[in-house]
């Protein structure tokens, strides 16, 4: 198997992966705020999120940004609290504010550090280490963007079909991101 194609099933497998459960949380987090019918957002959103944790994942594979694994492990459940408690505000909920993709930019910027932890182990002593980053990021999109696909339909089913208020959908994944993710700060608190 060439290196494109391995690389590109390395970063597919580790987002879908429990061992990425924290970024597979704050994903859906990210998106239980929105209504089946405003999908492009929710997307958009998304996209911020992908843009922000490439974008650190590149720059410290070239060695630029360098932070503490265990401070990185601690702020990730940080950015789901902080995006949960925000869904619940007005201003969180409003579906039509441009807040929620700078605020899922930013926080991809903390994500895209823990990618590239796991990145930097599964490279060590490879000497293809420029030539597979290309490929472990999309395979990590293609993993994000599988995830992304399998909530939309369930809001579908469960917003269209079965009548489920978008605020009960809401209280729902955000409150049980809140408490797995306090849970995850509790385990990973660095200090």
């Amino acid at each position: 198997m060439n290196t494109f194609s391995t690389y590109l099933r390395l970063g597919y497998e580790h987002i879908t992966n429990l061992s990425a459960a924290d970024h597979l949380l704050f994903i859906v987090v990210l998106m239980a705020v929105y209504q089946s019918k405003n999908w492009l957002k929710l997307v958009l959103a998304v996209s911020f999120f992908t843009l922000g944790h490439s974008l650190t994942l590149t720059l410290s594979t070239l060695d630029l940004i360098t932070i503490s694994t265990s401070l990185i492990e601690f702020l990730i459940p940080v950015t789901i609290l902080f995006t949960a408690l925000y869904n619940l505000t007005k201003a969180g909920q409003n579906q039509n504010s441009k807040t929620k993709y700078w605020i899922a930019g930013a926080f991809g910027l903390i994500h895209g550090l823990g990618f590239a932890n796991y990145y930097d182990m599964l490279m060590l002593g490879d000497s293809s280490y420029w030539e597979a980053l290309l490929p472990f990021n999309l395979g990590v999109e293609l993993g994000q963007l599988l995830i992304v696909l399998v909530f939309l339909l369930l809001m579908i089913v469960f917003q269209r079909i079965l009548n489920v208020k978008t605020i009960s959908w809401n209280l729902f994944f955000s409150g049980v991101g809140f408490g797995l993710a306090l849970q995850m700060c509790y385990l990973a608190w660095p200090f």
